[in-house]
């Protein structure tokens, strides 16, 4: 299996706000049900969860996230801790997929290796 290394740069907030929405999300919705809830293309949701994407929620996103959850209140999407840095490195691994007839696939397995401040607190 090849097997790179990357390093993202992000903010604390962004990255927080998308494992909280997987974690909603995650029995309730697939990336694609969620996406169409929204109104959004049917993959947008997917590309906001990888990391090698650059899509993220904005400020648009929130109020069709609260209405596809049945939240009459925003505040249920930001039941995390307050970050503490404005942006943070996160190093990936990512690995090619392998076919069940050992081909490499087009899929890639990325996994978060570390999460590091490189900013001062918030």
């Amino acid at each position: 299996m090849a097997e790179g290394f990357k390093v993202i740069t992000i903010a604390e907030i962004d990255y927080r706000l998308m494992l909280h929405i997987r974690k909603l999300r995650e029995g309730k919705f697939s990336q694609i049900e969620l996406s169409k809830e929204m109104g959004m293309n049917k993959s947008f949701v997917g590309n906001v969860e990888s990391l090698l994407q650059h899509q993220k929620y904005g400020t648009r996103h929130i109020p069709l996230l609260a209405k596809a959850f049945g939240y009459k209140s925003i505040d249920h999407l930001f039941q995390f801790p307050t970050p503490k840095y404005d942006k943070i490195n996160i190093t990936l691994r990512i690995t090619t997929k392998i076919n069940k007839d050992g081909s490499p696939s087009k899929g890639k397995i990325v996994e978060v290796i570390k999460v590091e401040p490189i900013d001062k607190k918030v």
